[in-house]
């Protein structure tokens, strides 16, 4: 198994429905693409949280899948309409 996370801060000013738009779309791409074991993403609310608003927990089947999946156009396109405009880079 291996093991993907990633932390994330919001753009200022970026509504809610962008954000829960953003999170639809990457969760789509668990539910459409193969070797997916597990994939959240859901708001960071740890005290501590050095301004990173938004966190993606993912698992699969190994490193191969993983990079697989990053390279799939379905989850270039996510990341560049859906995910970027919402996050700071």
């Amino acid at each position: 198994m291996f093991h993907h996370v990633v932390l994330f801060r919001l753009r200022p000013g970026i509504t809610l429905e962008r954000v829960r738009r953003a999170r639809e779309q990457l969760s789509r791409l668990a539910e459409t693409l193969p070797a997916v074991l597990h994939f959240a993403v859901t708001h960071n609310v740890a005290v501590e949280n050095g301004g990173y608003t938004l966190a993606l927990f993912s698992a699969f089947e190994n490193e191969r899948a993983y990079e697989i999946f990053t390279r799939h156009p379905e989850h270039v396109r996510v990341i560049t309409d859906d995910l970027a405009p919402v996050v700071e880079a």
